[in-house]
């Protein structure tokens, strides 16, 4: 019975920190990120040095999620769920592929230069929106589940997204 409300109550923390990963990348990455070019007060060079930072501490914020779901997931010897597996993956991309394209970006228009139109930004946010509704989804079904084991389990052999 103990091993059974351990299993449950790990099942709720890992959903509660996707659901706080899925809050921090909607309101860091997506409105807050959009909201400081909208200030007239605030120039482009600014703007961008701002961003820089933000997208720093959100993605420090991001890999405390990532590290604690893990480490729940390594402790208890299971698998990661689908769902968080594409939510980190899209972060990667982000963090390894897009982040150092729009940071060189960012350093060409502080410097006074007028890079290349891109589509970037574009691709960046269309990602967001993804790793967002992943872990909702995710963060969702989980706490929505049945409390017990015999639940859970059954519900992982039906959807691979537990």
């Amino acid at each position: 019975m103990w091993v059974q409300q351990k299993l449950n109550a790990q099942h709720r923390l890992w959903a509660g920190t996707a659901a706080l990963w899925a809050g921090i990348s909607v309101s860091g990455n997506l409105i807050a990120a959009t909201a400081k070019f909208q200030l007239d007060a605030l120039d482009l060079s600014i703007a961008l040095q701002v961003g820089r930072a933000q997208f720093l501490w959100i993605s420090y914020a991001e890999w405390f999620c990532i590290t604690r779901i893990i480490l729940g997931l390594i402790w208890n010897l299971r698998m990661m769920p689908i769902l968080l597996m594409g939510a980190v993956g899209i972060f990667m991309i982000q963090q390894i592929g897009l982040t150092p394209i729009l940071q060189g970006r960012s350093d060409q228009i502080i410097a006074g230069f007028s890079p290349d139109h891109s589509n970037v930004h574009v691709l960046y946010a269309i990602l967001e929106v993804m790793k967002f509704i992943c872990l909702l989804i995710f963060s969702s079904r989980v706490l929505a589940a049945p409390a017990t084991l015999t639940a859970l389990s059954a519900t992982q052999r039906k959807n691979p997204a537990f």
